[in-house]
């Protein structure tokens, strides 16, 4: 899967690179910092080619067969827009995490369950409506298809309160928020990191703005 497809591992590889460029932007390959990106689960040579051909960094590799390669690789001013990007992705990949959370902690299992038995009523009615009038016989086979299809429906429910009973009512007892901690602190802590490493440079463009 390509790294666009991945922010959370995107933004990771460019904060890190940012953390350990030089004042020019450039990245040693041969001082120890680099450590700090290939202990990145799933960084690679590949995701900074990736990264190369979408402007977010400068990669190059110079070297004959035989040779160690020259690497050469630096940040520049996409970078952070880049950075910035994954960082709003991920803020809107969390929403969506938050309501797919909430929307199965607050199943309602009586509620479907009424409903369930409701409809089911609707249909016993209908059923009895029918077998009473002549006129209305040729609805029998469509209403005996919904009435199957229903069956079908309400196993599925049943099924799904159990779900709910044995693993989403336990889980709102102890809240969501474990579910979401590993997003959260992810952003974070990427966040965090790529503020801290770049006072100096955020300082001085909001100074060039206010002036």
């Amino acid at each position: 899967m390509k790294i666009e497809k991945k922010p959370l591992l995107k933004a990771k590889i460019l904060a890190v690179l940012l953390k350990i460029s030089n004042d020019k932007g450039e990245v040693d390959f041969k001082s120890d910092d680099i450590k700090q990106l290939w202990s990145i689960k799933g960084a690679d040579e590949d995701r900074l080619w990736e990264l190369n051909e979408v402007g977010a960094i400068w990669f190059e590799q110079i070297g004959e067969d035989g040779f160690a390669p020259i690497i050469m690789c630096s940040t520049n001013e996409k970078t952070y827009e880049h950075l910035l990007n994954c960082l709003a992705q991920l803020s809107n990949d969390q929403n969506l995490l938050n309501y797919r959370v909430s929307s199965l902690l607050n199943h309602d299992p009586k509620k479907l369950m009424s409903d369930i038995s409701q409809t089911k009523k609707h249909i016993d009615e209908a059923k009895e409506q029918i077998g009473k009038n002549e006129l209305l016989k040729p609805l029998q086979t469509p209403l005996n298809d919904i009435e199957q299809h229903f069956d079908s429906i309400s196993r599925v429910a049943e099924n799904y309160d159990d779900v709910y009973k044995n693993i989403l009512k336990p889980v709102q007892e102890e809240g969501k928020s474990g579910v979401k901690a590993t997003v959260r602190w992810a952003i974070i802590s990427i966040v965090a990191s790529w503020l801290l490493t770049n006072y100096s440079t955020i300082k001085s463009l909001i100074a060039s703005l206010t002036s």
